[in-house]
C-alpha cells in the first residue's frame, strides 16, 4: 500500500519549489554528503556524526530522520505533499532515490523523481486532520496516516473540496446579571486559539 510524506522545499536553506517543478523532482540538501545509494539507517548515522556542522544528539537525530526517511523509507509510487506558504502540491514519487553530482554546488544533490498530481491548493481548501498535520517544522514526515485522505484531495475536483468557510457556533456567556454576551466562534478552535481570544478579549474595555 501506498504510503505519504511531507517534503518541504527548501533543501539547504534554499527554496527550490520552481526547480522541484520544473525537473520533476524532490530533494533535501547535505550537500557535504556523497551518496546514499545502498546505505542504511546505520551506516548514514555514522556518517552524519562526521558532518562539518558536527551535530548535537538532538540535531543528529533530526538529520538522521530526515535523511533516511529520503534515501530509504520512500519508495516509488508513494504520495508526496509538499506545502509553500499558502499552498500544497501534490505528487507521485516515480524514482529509487539516487545522487546528482551536479546538483552538489545548488545545495540538492539527492533527490527522486516524481510525477506532478495537483496543485497548487489552497491549504484552507484541506480537511482539517491533514491541514494540521503540515504544522511538523522538520523537512520531511511520515503522514502515512492520512493517505486516504490524501488521495482523496487528488482524486476529487478542486470544486468539491471542503469550503473554506469554517463551521461556527454561538457562545452565550452571562457578563451581567440582566446582559448576556454572545460572540461567535469555529466549531473546531484549538486551545492555542481560545487563549489568544482570551487574550484579545481583554483588552475591550473603555476608560
Amino acid at each position: 500500500m501506498a504510503k505519504a510524506w511531507l517534503i518541504r522545499p527548501f533543501p539547504h536553506d534554499t527554496d527550490r519549489l520552481s526547480n522541484f517543478k520544473s525537473d520533476n523532482i524532490i530533494a533535501i540538501g547535505w550537500p557535504e554528503v556523497s551518496s546514499l545509494v545502498g546505505k542504511d539507517k546505520n551506516e548514514i548515522r555514522e556518517i552524519l556524526r562526521n558532518h562539518p556542522k558536527k551535530y548535537s544528539p538532538s540535531q543528529l537525530g533530526a538529520a538522521l530522520a530526515t535523511v533516511n526517511i529520503f534515501v530509504n523509507e520512500i519508495s516509488k509510487k508513494d504520495f508526496i505533499v509538499v506545502p509553500y506558504e499558502d499552498d500544497i502540491y501534490f505528487a507521485k514519487v516515480t524514482s529509487n532515490y539516487f545522487f546528482e553530482p551536479t546538483k552538489i554546488t545548488d545545495g540538492y544533490p539527492h533527490q527522486r523523481k516524481i510525477e506532478w498530481l495537483k496543485g497548487p491548493i489552497s491549504r484552507d481548501q484541506l480537511p482539517n486532520d491533514l491541514r494540521n498535520s503540515l504544522r511538523a517544522p522538520r523537512t520531511a514526515a511520515d503522514l502515512s496516516h492520512y493517505t486516504n485522505i490524501i488521495e482523496s484531495v487528488i482524486n476529487y475536483d478542486s470544486s468539491e473540496l471542503l469550503q473554506t468557510t469554517p463551521d461556527y457556533m454561538d457562545v452565550s456567556y452571562p457578563l451581567r446579571t440582566d446582559l448576556n454576551c454572545t460572540i461567535k466562534i469555529p466549531k473546531d478552535i484549538t486551545k492555542e486559539e481560545a487563549e489568544r481570544l482570551g487574550e484579545f478579549v481583554k483588552t475591550l474595555y473603555f476608560n
